[in-house]
């Protein structure tokens, strides 16, 4: 009984945190001398990547988290969205309506 409830207690504590883990983030955060010298590409490069993390940081933790193949695959659906909202906004199109 007690090597059972030990064991339950060990797994708790050891896999728990493992669940609760946080992704490494794929941003560098750069200060405002190194952000002036990014050329217009690159600026808008950083930005794009910016906000897939911050909305991909955002569902992790809102649910239970994802499995790291998951995780990467979701952020890249994240930009492939902003990337069509880039090309719908710059073409003046209207976004469809659901």
């Amino acid at each position: 009984m007690y090597k059972k409830l030990a064991l339950a207690m060990m797994m708790f504590l050891f896999l728990t945190p493992l669940s609760m883990a946080e992704f490494p983030s794929d941003v560098t955060i750069l200060d405002k001398s190194s952000i002036a010298k990014l050329t217009d590409d690159q600026i808008l490069d950083v930005y794009e990547n910016t906000l897939v993390e911050i909305e991909a940081n955002r569902t992790f933790h809102a649910t239970s988290g994802f499995s790291p193949k998951e995780y990467k695959d979701f952020k890249a659906l994240l930009k492939f969205r902003l990337l069509l909202l880039i090309e719908i906004h710059s073409r003046n199109l209207e976004l469809p309506q659901f």
